[in-house]
């Protein structure tokens, strides 16, 4: 139950992470949005590797919190591969002096060390 429910949070908290560039800036949940709602470059876009792997690792989270047997080592990967991500958000918020991405990753940064943590615990 617990996982279940890291997972949804880990979810969510991702979708709320803020990238900003020059003259730009979107929500994480804005930039998927806006990936599937443009067909013509749909292709493009999804065989970029960083959206390739937010994707992949956001439906395996979405699988390991819906299904009851889904495999805890691809679920584990999936949330490191996810934080790794994260954590480069994060350092380049922190590179940037951007406190609105620092303090957008910072709740699934939060969310994945709980999740390391009861993970550590479990194993134990």
């Amino acid at each position: 139950m617990i996982n279940r429910l890291l997972n949804i949070g880990l979810l969510i908290a991702f979708q709320f992470c803020y990238l900003e560039w020059p003259n730009n800036s979107v929500f994480i949940f804005q930039a998927e949005y806006e990936i599937f709602t443009k067909t013509e470059s749909l292709l493009s876009n999804l065989t970029h590797p960083i959206i390739l792997l937010g994707l992949i690792t956001q439906i395996i989270l979405l699988l390991g919190a819906i299904l009851n047997n889904f495999s805890k080592k691809i679920n584990n990967i999936a949330v490191l591969l996810l934080s790794i991500l994260v954590l480069f958000f994060f350092f380049v918020g922190i590179l940037g002096w951007n406190y609105k991405i620092i303090a957008s990753t910072t709740p699934f940064l939060i969310f994945a060390g709980i999740y390391l943590v009861s993970l550590f615990k479990r194993n134990q």
